[in-house]
């Protein structure tokens, strides 16, 4: 990754972010320390919350730590940075042009809208280029485009903190973080950037999996309606914090929407590949099902011993994971890959049912491959069948 220009745009671009933003923020940090101390310490088991759970909102597997800390450096560092000039150097734009009043009432909804999401959509481009696997479709493009907003959201809101110490007289400073964070995180962290620039990074997403005529009018859309409702969030309408659950709604939904359709075409997709992997005899009938879920496969290793058998058997299905996932897209496609992780998943396919059959006893010759039941082993003891209730659910089948 470091071989390639993007990383160090993205480096170069986050170390610029914090330094006009330390040049902002510095004369109030060392006036009220205890307040900005205070800040810090409610706001970082958020930041590693959200973080922790917009992972895990990928229906298969959690997206890469590594990839999402650069989505979230590049939102909280580049792009809330950076965007600071901007958002003032446009304001002081339009005060010029349609006066101060209009500004005061206007100027951030008309600013922040186009600077913000542009800059935090940024680092969705930038990770595809620094890692083209990383952004093969809409449902990638949402979740680091979520995870670029919330790493903003959370610079935005200690800028707040900061900001809510002067406005009461710097007389209570961890009284100011409190309300804060109350305020920003309690009550307004529900449809806030993350899921303003999760819509916009779904449509940047199919574009970057698979560029074409329509997904770049598909990108265009997206990011237009995450600065409007961006535009919305910050207009002087439905003033009052009794009012923001309605103004917040629009943009909740939003962002669940866009959630629903890019997880309903990863999944389409995803299936399709293990139904086409399954007749080449890559994958054995019911893996399919056992890939899809990430329960299923935890209760899979239930019924392998551990050590070198259970390490095999993550392997394997990491290789089918990433072989299944190979053909969705990308930036930079590999045209072989997919022959090298078929030809790794019969490897690792063969260590693991020796591992399984366990030592050969002395002139016995070469111990049989275990056969593989299509139905897979029984569920845990405890636990009811996945099909007990739902027909076509995921069984924890073995390789």
């Amino acid at each position: 990754m470091t071989r390639r220009p993007a990383f160090w745009l993205w480096a170069v671009m986050c170390l610029l972010g914090l330094w006009i933003a330390m040049g902002a923020m510095e004369a109030q940090i060392g006036e009220f320390p205890a307040g900005a101390l205070t800040g810090l310490v409610l706001l970082a088991p958020v930041l590693a919350a959200g973080v922790w759970a917009l992972r895990r909102l990928h229906p298969v597997r959690p997206r890469p730590l590594g990839y999402a800390l650069i989505a979230v450096a590049w939102g909280g560092l580049a792009a809330f940075g950076t965007a600071l000039p901007a958002n003032a150097a446009f304001q002081a734009i339009i005060a010029k042009t349609a006066g101060p009043e209009f500004n005061a009432d206007w100027g951030a909804s008309i600013a922040a809208p186009v600077d913000e999401e542009l800059l935090k959509l940024a680092g969705v481009a930038v990770l595809a280029l620094m890692a083209p696997r990383a952004v093969r479709g809409p449902l990638d493009g949402w979740g680091y485009g979520a995870l670029a907003g919330f790493g903003f959201q959370i610079a935005e809101n200690f800028l707040y903190v900061l900001n809510t110490i002067v406005l009461t007289g710097g007389t209570q400073d961890a009284n100011a973080a409190f309300f804060t964070f109350g305020g920003r995180v309690i009550g307004g962290a529900w449809w806030s950037h993350w899921a303003m620039t999760a819509v916009g990074g779904a449509g940047l997403g199919c574009l970057l999996g698979r560029a074409s005529r329509g997904t770049a009018a598909l990108a265009c859309a997206s990011v237009v309606l995450a600065m409007a409702l961006h535009a919305w969030w910050d207009s002087p309408l439905l003033p009052g914090a009794a009012l923001l659950p309605v103004k917040g709604l629009p943009i909740l939904l939003a962002a669940v929407v866009a959630y629903r359709l890019a997880r309903r075409h990863y999944l389409a997709r995803f299936r399709r590949a293990a139904r086409e992997e399954t007749a080449r005899g890559v994958l054995v009938p019911g893996e399919d099902r056992v890939l899809a879920f990430r329960k299923w496969r935890r209760k899979e290793r239930w019924d392998v011993p551990g050590g070198e058998p259970r390490r095999l058997l993550s392997r394997l299905r990491t290789a089918e994971l990433d072989l299944l996932e190979d053909g969705f897209g990308g930036l930079e496609p590999d045209p072989r890959a997919a022959d090298r992780l078929r030809a790794e998943i019969a490897v690792l396919r063969r260590r693991l049912e020796a591992a399984r059959a366990g030592p050969v006893p002395p002139g016995t010759g070469t111990a049989p491959p275990r056969a593989v039941s299509p139905d897979g082993p029984p569920p845990p003891p405890g636990s009811a069948r996945p099909d007990a209730a739902h027909p076509d659910a995921a069984r924890p089948d073995s390789a």
